[in-house]
């Protein structure tokens, strides 16, 4: 179990310079048992925009959810984890008191009332000058209300499109919390309505948010580039370790097409399957390595007996972001038919990228430039652009050093980092 302390307003170390700006970010992305495991601490501590705000508080209310009870347990006070010295992470509970643990949503409520009290608090003595939500649903809610108890500016940042998960699946985002599509459509239109800034990952999910009530010019796009671990942005020629990398998890350089990302129905890692099963139909005998975990596995395991490829699948779960930027440059291809942050990992480690027409990759994948994009759901499209990088090495190279070109451009830390800090500037002179 990690080394945690139980949160109280008092046990928090105050930080203020009279002119600091604070950031209180509500997310569920990860749970720090995952940031630990997949070494993505990069992800929350770039928070702080270079200094540009003296501390930020990382909050994920519902983090027990989804963590092991090795890791902590489920039920209790909030606990907080210090990254740096400007950087608190806080992970609220699903319960409160273990002697109701069988009363579920009695519990779920008290636990999270008392974080909220305990948020309200932190804020009006901290002086947090801004609220950041992960999403537009509950975080976003959450996040609103802080807000508007406290008469400070909150921002929603939209990490996905809502309604294209919808239409490819039938699923709620959150159906244990809101049941019903509809009513999620209703929450994130109040939300959006109501953010101070709404600011997408990229333009995909911008246009979601401008379709479902975003104010045009209260919005943005916040792409990926500064939640990048830094040792993606190395030459993939002057990373080391490749090899070995391969070695331990059973694979050859260069004898391998790479899938990272859940192994959920809404990413379809299953077609990956069905690429694999072309190209050794084709006579190409490379193995498939998934990295990342999910409800598919099983089921993707059975398709590739199915096909003939199951001893060729390795499924290696996730992995640290050192070992992921080592095993990048060595694949023969990355097959991508629904990625997010992962493709931009991707490009910058130089990799061939077959990919689907969906979300946001468009933006960055073009068909013959910076590698192949094919209609979405089309496997058999997506398993001919696969064997076009194997077949040819130097088409391979050139779209790999293309796609690379492409994402320093988009994605530039430092750019980024500054236009995110003006946004905030507009936003902080406005609450004034």
């Amino acid at each position: 179990m990690a080394e945690a302390v139980n949160v109280s307003p008092t046990g928090v170390e105050q930080r203020d310079d009279g002119a600091a700006k604070k950031l209180l970010v509500i997310d569920t992305t990860y749970t720090m048992e995952a940031i630990k495991v997949r070494g993505i601490e990069d992800s929350v501590t770039c928070r702080d925009l270079d200094g540009f705000f003296s501390h930020v508080w990382s909050v994920h209310p519902v983090a027990t959810l989804t963590t092991s009870n090795e890791w902590t347990a489920p039920v209790g006070k909030p606990v907080h984890y210090r990254l740096n010295d400007r950087h608190t992470f806080v992970e609220g509970k699903v319960g409160r008191f273990a002697k109701l643990r069988r009363l579920f949503v009695p519990n779920f409520l008290l636990a999270q009332i008392g974080l909220m009290w305990w948020l309200l608090r932190l804020i009006r003595r901290e002086r947090v000058a801004v609220i950041r939500a992960g999403d537009p649903l509950y975080t976003g809610l959450v996040s609103w209300a802080l807000a508007r108890l406290t008469g400070i500016p909150f921002v929603v940042r939209v990490g996905g499109n809502h309604d294209k998960f919808y239409e490819e699946t039938g699923q709620a985002m959150m159906p244990r919390l809101f049941r019903r599509r509809s009513v999620e459509k209703r929450v994130e239109r109040f939300v959006f309505r109501r953010a101070d800034l709404a600011a997408g990952a990229n333009q995909d999910n911008l246009n979601f948010a401008l379709a479902n009530g975003a104010v045009p010019d209260r919005a943005t796009v916040f792409r990926y580039g500064n939640l990048i671990d830094r040792r993606h942005f190395v030459e993939p020629e002057r990373r080391d370790g490749g090899a070995d990398a391969c070695a331990r998890l059973g694979v050859e350089p260069g004898g391998f097409l790479l899938y990272i990302g859940r192994l959920e129905p809404v990413k379809r890692p299953q077609d990956v399957v069905r690429v694999l099963g072309h190209l050794h139909g084709q006579g190409h005998k490379l193995k498939a390595l998934f990295l990342g975990d999910g409800t598919m596995k099983g089921e993707m395991a059975a398709l590739g007996e199915e096909l003939g490829v199951g001893a060729d699948m390795i499924f290696a779960g996730s992995v640290d972001q050192g070992i992921l930027a080592q095993l990048i440059p060595q694949c023969a291809a990355v097959v991508s038919p629904h990625t997010g942050r992962a493709l931009s990992e991707a490009a910058l480690g130089g990799a061939p990228i077959a990919a689907y027409d969906i979300d946001w990759q468009g933006e960055l994948i073009k068909s013959q430039v910076t590698g192949e994009l094919v209609p979405y759901g089309d496997a058999p499209a997506l398993a001919e652009a696969t064997a076009r990088f194997v077949s040819d090495k130097a088409y391979a190279e050139r779209m790999g050093e293309a796609a690379r070109a492409a994402a320093l451009e988009m994605l530039d830390p430092d750019m980024l980092d500054e236009h995110e800090r003006s946004m905030y500037r507009k936003l902080l002179a406005k609450s004034r």
